[in-house]
């Protein structure tokens, strides 16, 4: 199975070609860019976006439910994060090889058993219907992903970090959630790992080492539950505060190992010092895989 692919073995190809980019069919993009409106999600045999990385949709679970109408509570359920990737050829490659050429996010809604990416102000003719809190809602989701900050980029890796919410003790609490999603430039599967960080008052990040890396598999839509805290709406009208994750997403669990907790909290990588993150997380996938019996 793929997730006992050694991360040292794509060190190899990847890492020689560090924040490189050409001008090919498919545009190598150094940083995560934005879906198109219109695009279809899970197209697997399409020239882009042909990996499916994530998949959630939202759903109001629990806290002060009750501070919501019906229609806002349904209406956040209404589209799909989603994030996507391009693989191909590496046209630089005189041997066949492949590369992570893009890494997409947006929002999709079911469209006739497909799930398409919409924008607030062009959904109409993808065949979407979108009442005025549905728009309302997916305008601020899209705002927010301005706060998405490209850490670490080759031709085989997309490292990336999103602010994010999670509830703790009953507390919304602010964290980073770290994104590493790489090929292995043999075959062309792609994995995906996430993981938290902390930041303290000066903006110093730290890996939170109380929760495992998670390996995630794209098995499906993810049902994202959100808590909501009554007491960040004024007049009624919740600030982006009032809502966050229950859980972090789904995932194999691997244990931090000192080095990759040393290294994992970096806001910029060289060559050395992602080579040496790829090798400790290899240690560590390795250390926490189940042995068969």
């Amino acid at each position: 199975m793929f997730r006992t692919i050694s991360l040292v073995c794509w060190l190899t190809f990847s890492c020689t070609t560090l924040c490189c980019g050409q001008s090919t069919p498919v545009p190598f993009s150094k940083a995560v860019t934005r879906l198109e409106a219109g695009t279809i999600v899970g197209a697997e045999n399409a020239t882009r976006w042909n990996r499916t990385i994530m998949l959630a949709r939202p759903r109001i679970a629990s806290g002060d439910v009750s501070a919501l109408s019906e229609s806002i509570r349904q209406s956040v359920s209404k589209v799909i994060l989603s994030i996507a990737a391009t693989v191909d050829q590496d046209p630089k490659s005189i041997e066949p090889k492949f590369r992570l050429a893009e890494v997409g996010i947006g929002y999709s809604c079911d469209v006739k058993s497909q799930l398409k990416i919409v924008h607030s102000d062009d959904y109409q003719s993808h065949g979407v219907s979108l009442s005025f809190i549905e728009r309302q809602m997916l305008s601020a989701n899209e705002r927010e992903l301005g706060n998405l900050r490209t850490i670490a980029r080759s031709s085989s890796l997309l490292m990336f970090d999103v602010p994010a919410l999670l509830l703790e003790a009953n507390t919304h609490r602010d964290y980073i959630f770290r994104h590493l999603i790489w090929i292995d430039a043999n075959s062309g599967k792609l994995a995906t790992m996430l993981w938290m960080l902390n930041t303290d008052k000066n903006k110093q990040t730290t890996v939170a080492t109380a929760e495992p890396i998670r390996w995630l598999e794209p098995t499906g839509i993810e049902d994202r539950a959100i808590h909501v805290d009554g007491n960040e709406f004024t007049l009624g009208i919740p600030s982006r505060r009032a809502f966050a994750l229950e859980r972090l997403p789904a995932g194999r669990p691997i244990a931090w190992n000192q080095a990759a907790a040393s290294l994992g909290a970096m806001q910029d990588y060289d060559l050395d010092s992602i080579v040496a993150l790829m090798r400790a997380l290899n240690e560590a996938n390795l250390a926490s895989k189940p042995t068969n019996k």
